[in-house]
């Protein structure tokens, strides 16, 4: 037993331990994945710890070992996965092209080292490849470098360099990894840089390994390289979700968690930006505040999620009405507000405001039944009504509480039976704005 890979081997668990309470407090997909790699790579260190100090390792703790760096390495290509196909297909594809691997893997670990036992696996692997590649990837490049890396394994086993053979593909794995975490994790995060230095060492430390083994003069920083890089791995993901989390958090203090528009701070961060705007380039701006009629009755009648399901039907409904550059916001409960720049011509404004109607009067479904939920509409232009945010704001809400007081924006039976509102309030709202 090498007892010198008990402390790395101790700070390996320490660091899965910590992802493990992280992953508890924030479950996802992505962070299980990377548990199962981590901890294949834990039980690969596991059993080097049985190897003898000097002479082969045993056969069964070689096939453990070589099987986990295979395994450890395909999860975390699926864990970095950025093909542009489905779910389903990008699993057949690594399960397809990782069981000739596996065999490669084993039959090395099993010493079997002839050529007879080596030129299946590498030719099954790369029929397998440039199949998987052409029908499930659909990308003839995918399918030259399969044909690329398989033959240059089968040159190595030509020439009997066995060992080079099995840390090429090993190689070639970790390197996939590293360039698919390069790609999908967001630019600027600290623990995108662990993540894809430590795997660009992972795949450098196994294309070394054959002439490592040859000058063990290199052995001992070759050895603390291979143990550094599993543990800028695991930091780094620890580093990820804390990132992630963060950005979560900074989400979550401009948006509302419900239907995902812009909170009341938000919105006031906006309305500002706006009106600085309109003032160097000589524009009005539209401010609409809209009140979903009857919704008190739907929370009363349906229950409070049958409630929180119409505000993010509204919502999503309403942000297909309104351009890229206009702010949609919820300021709370049924209130919504529309901050609509660049408003120049009056036909503009009463396109936009068609559009916004039409929103409003899609037909929505509330477990599973039709229903038409309409609002009061109050509207308030800058400069022509107010000169700052607030009186804009207090102008807009004015003229729309004053419109839910009439008796057409009380809630009536749709002719699904169902609750609705029979006013048409976006000519009040634009004849309330032009006075």
């Amino acid at each position: 037993m090498n007892f010198s890979f008990l402390p790395d081997l101790l700070a390996l668990m320490i660091l899965i331990f910590i992802l493990v309470l992280l992953r508890r407090r924030h479950p996802q997909e992505r962070a299980d994945l990377w548990l199962l790699g981590l901890f294949f790579t834990l039980v690969e260190a596991a059993a080097h710890t049985f190897y003898a100090q000097n002479g082969p390792p045993q056969k069964i703790l070689h096939v453990i070992v070589m099987d986990c760096y295979l395994l450890t390495g395909m999860i975390f290509v699926w864990a970095a996965g950025v093909h542009p196909v489905s779910k389903a297909s990008r699993l057949l594809y690594l399960s397809l092209n990782g069981l000739p691997l596996l065999a490669l893997c084993t039959v090395y670990g099993l010493h079997l080292n002839k050529g007879i036992a080596f030129f299946p696996c590498m030719a099954a692997g790369m029929v397998i490849g440039v199949s998987t590649s052409l029908y499930l990837r659909r990308s003839w490049t995918v399918a030259v470098l399969h044909v690329c890396g398989w033959m240059a394994m089968g040159y190595l086993i030509h020439i009997s360099d066995y060992r080079a053979a099995v840390y090429w593909s090993l190689c070639c794995v970790y390197a996939t990894a590293a360039v698919n975490f390069q790609r999908r994790l967001p630019a600027g995060s600290t623990g995108k840089l662990a993540i894809v230095t430590g795997f660009t060492i992972w795949s450098l430390c196994l294309l070394l390994h054959p002439w490592i083994v040859q000058y063990r003069e290199y052995a001992d920083i070759a050895s603390h390289i291979w143990n550094m890089q599993k543990s800028l791995i695991s930091i780094g993901m620890i580093l990820v979700m804390l990132e992630e989390q963060v950005s979560s958090n900074e989400w979550l203090a401009l948006h509302d968690e419900l239907t995902g528009l812009p909170n009341r701070r938000l919105f006031a961060d906006r309305l500002t930006t706006a009106i600085e705007r309109a003032n160097r380039t000589g524009t009005r701006l539209a401010l609409i505040i809209l009140d979903l009629n009857g919704f008190k009755k739907i929370n009363d009648t349906l229950g409070h999620q049958a409630g929180d399901q119409v505000l993010r039907e509204v919502s999503t409904n309403l942000r297909k009405s309104v351009r890229s550059s206009d702010t949609l916001a919820r300021l709370g409960g049924d209130e919504f507000v529309i901050v609509a720049a660049d408003i120049e011509r009056q036909q503009s404004l009463d396109h936009f405001m068609e559009a916004v109607q039409r929103a409003l009067n899609r037909s929505i479904l509330v477990e599973g039944r039709p229903m038409v939920v309409t609002a009061s509409m109050g509207m308030a232009m800058y400069p022509e009504d107010a000169q700052d945010s607030i009186r804009l704001v207090r102008v807009a809400d004015q003229r729309m509480y004053t419109l839910k007081q009439r008796p057409g924006a009380q809630p009536v039976k749709s002719a699904a039976g169902l609750t609705a509102t029979a006013a048409d309030s976006q000519l009040a709202a634009v004849a309330s704005a032009q006075r």
